[in-house]
């Protein structure tokens, strides 16, 4: 899949320059397959050239940072969507099976209002590469971080992220591929992980309400 989509990358988006990384940064994040990783290191790698120059960081920037991010953050909507609609509806219905109420994300959701702590943690969370981008657009949905917070501190967080993968991308030349596959695992490991502590956690609050109501 990765070989696939970076001769993809090299065959389309070259020709079209910054629209070209926003079409792939608004695709990689509604195409679960596809690495996040590829477009920001792979673009570094085919548009940027040369030493170090304020000329050089300034088109590497205005080329592939900020239409990468703008496509994450559009992109991200639909998952971002998906939870802040849904979740309301599923934990209602579903909660006591699941282990979470509706009212602990109330909850929750009053204790971010209270402080800038989740802006702080989603501008953090998206400006490092080896955190799964689903994760963090459904957990902010599914808590209702405020939409224009939301594209605000994914936006800037994002500027981050490809900002460091343009410019390893460029330096590291034509093995960027390399370093794509490796992010893309260690994403792969992290969602995993997190796939596996929500499932033991379900399964430990509905053995504890079970053993609440036998009593």
């Amino acid at each position: 899949m990765i070989a696939y989509f970076l001769q993809l990358l090299e065959t389309y988006v070259i020709p079209l320059g910054a629209l070209g990384v926003f079409a792939a940064s608004f695709l990689e994040e509604i195409i679960a397959p596809i690495p996040s990783a590829v477009v920001q290191l792979g673009s570094g790698f085919l548009f940027v050239h040369g030493a170090f120059s304020f000329s050089t960081i300034f088109y590497l920037v205005i080329v592939v940072v900020l239409p990468a991010a703008l496509g994450v953050s559009v992109g991200s909507l639909f998952v971002y969507g998906i939870a802040y609609y849904c979740g309301k509806p599923v934990l209602e219905k579903w909660g006591k099976w699941l282990g979470v109420s509706w009212g602990e994300i109330e909850r929750a959701q009053r204790k971010f209002e209270e402080t800038k702590a989740d802006e702080w943690t989603l501008f953090i969370t998206r400006s490092i590469p080896i955190i799964p981008s689903v994760a963090i657009s459904a957990f902010s949905g599914l808590v209702r971080i405020p939409l224009r917070e939301y594209l605000i501190y994914t936006f800037l967080g994002t500027c981050v992220r490809a900002f460091v993968l343009a410019v390893v991308g460029w330096q590291i030349g034509s093995v960027y591929k390399h370093y794509a596959e490796l992010i893309s695992r260690a994403e792969n490991f992290i969602f995993a992980a997190i796939a596996f502590a929500v499932v033991v956690f379900i399964i430990w609050r509905v053995r504890a309400a079970r053993k609440n109501q036998s009593k």
